[in-house]
């Protein structure tokens, strides 16, 4: 999910508690992919904390710029 999605989607009406839900269910189905590669098995999945503190620094980046 990129920054412009989660701004849109800010926009549209979303709080940014669920932001952050949508944002670490769907990080965590792409980490579940990466994974599988034997390389990639140490990589790991996001809290809902970090999460919201990911969608939080992108909506005050936002805010401030306008």
């Amino acid at each position: 999910m990129t920054d412009k999605e989660i701004i849109q989607m800010w926009h549209e009406g979303y709080t940014r508690l669920t932001l952050a839900k949508i944002y670490m269910r769907r990080y965590n189905e792409q980490v579940k992919i990466i994974r599988l590669d034997m390389k990639n098995r140490h990589v790991r999945f996001i809290t809902y904390k970090e999460a919201l503190n990911r969608v939080e620094r992108i909506l005050i980046k936002e805010v401030r710029r306008c």
